[in-house]
């Protein structure tokens, strides 16, 4: 199986390069990511956290970009995650159809399939380079930030659906992009259990060649049981978004990143969550080091209140340290981080998490 594998995608990696030289279609690209961590955490008085330390892959995918034609392609990317019941993952699986050609700065795409719902900057970024490691508490902490929150009230992640995706670009650097999606509202790989559909949209745009804003609405459907005897198929939370972003990931110099969220739980109740996540790097090339490419100094802060009506049920977590390039595809992180619950006596959790990360 593995030997029937590896001539697999040596062989569509072959077929690639040949029609590629032939400017001909199909096309196919093949990419990949290996991320392993390891955490010691000081987390156990609380059991929901997990273990005090932990080896595990935090990520292993095999990505297939594939064009039938100009204006016809499709992404499907396999995750193989350790720790999981099923062990395969399923994350994005979609087809694009553009129906504009590729010269024209306007464009018009329709998508079908699984995708990330239109739904914070962050999560939308690529898991190839995150510097701040995680983007929701991860493994050894409480799951109980931000982006914890607003996954589990059915904004964030894969899901299965539709969207419109119009772009223009003004230069060679700057871009507005409006996507308009409906989902199953189930997450990954789920069939839907109602007739109804979760809907969002999201607008973006890059007012210079370093600053992007970004805008977005996501209204999320499902069945709540209010009792026994009484479903509410109808149920539907929303919620809003704002972003902004100064600088690129993995770009030399200053990167800012930050993300509110406000929305409403999914429960009976709906109370209303607030979330926000700070992410700031900044990136140093070492050109005359043969075995360091850079160093990158990282900081995130991380907000999260699950029912602004509640007082002292907010959480804070904090994470500080650095990002070594062995190459600009393969590095070493190394994070101290903290989180803080806002009820009175309760515990802080701290601690290391450190990982080696490599795309190709």
């Amino acid at each position: 199986m593995r030997w029937s594998l590896g001539a697999g995608l040596l062989a569509v990696a072959t077929f690639r390069s040949t029609v590629g030289a032939q400017e001909a279609y199909p096309s196919f690209v093949i990419s990949s990511r290996i991320q392993t961590q390891f955490y010691a955490f000081d987390n156990d008085n609380l059991p929901k956290s997990g273990s005090t330390s932990n080896f595990f892959l935090r990520r292993a995918r095999i990505q297939l970009n594939g064009k039938i034609r100009e204006n016809i392609s499709f992404v499907i990317q396999p995750s193989f995650e350790g720790g999981r019941a099923t062990l395969v993952r399923l994350r994005d699986a979609y087809i694009d159809i553009r129906a504009t050609k590729a010269a024209s700065r306007t464009s018009f795409t329709f998508r079908m399939g699984a995708e990330k719902k239109p739904y914070n900057r962050y999560e939308l970024s690529t898991s190839n380079n995150l510097p701040s490691l995680e983007r929701n508490a991860g493994r050894g902490l409480l799951p109980i930030a931000s982006n914890n929150l607003f996954e589990a009230g059915g904004y964030l992640a894969t899901d299965l659906g539709a969207s419109l995706i119009l772009g223009h670009q003004f230069d060679s650097t700057r871009r507005l992009s409006v996507q308009l999606g409906a989902y199953n509202g189930q997450g990954e790989s789920v069939h839907d259990v109602n007739g109804a559909k979760s809907v969002g949209i999201r607008g973006t745009v890059d007012v210079t060649r370093k600053l992007g804003l970004g805008v977005s609405f996501f209204s999320h459907d499902g069945i709540v049981t209010l009792s026994p005897t009484q479903i509410d198929s109808s149920f539907r939370n929303s919620g809003f978004g704002l972003e902004a972003q100064w600088g690129q990931i993995g770009a030399k110099g200053l990167l800012i990143l930050a993300d509110y969220m406000r929305g409403e739980a999914f429960s009976a109740t709906s109370p209303t969550m607030d979330g926000l996540s700070l992410i700031t790097a900044f990136h140093v090339r070492t050109p005359r080091s043969k075995a360091l490419y850079a160093v990158e100094p990282a900081f995130r802060f991380d907000w999260a209140d699950p029912d602004t009506d509640s007082p002292d049920d907010a959480s804070t977590l904090i994470s500080a340290g650095i990002n070594i390039y062995l190459t600009a595809k393969a590095q070493l992180r190394v994070m101290f981080e903290s989180q803080n619950l806002q009820q009175p006596g309760a515990a802080t959790i701290s601690g290391l998490r450190t990982a080696w990360t490599m795309n190709f």
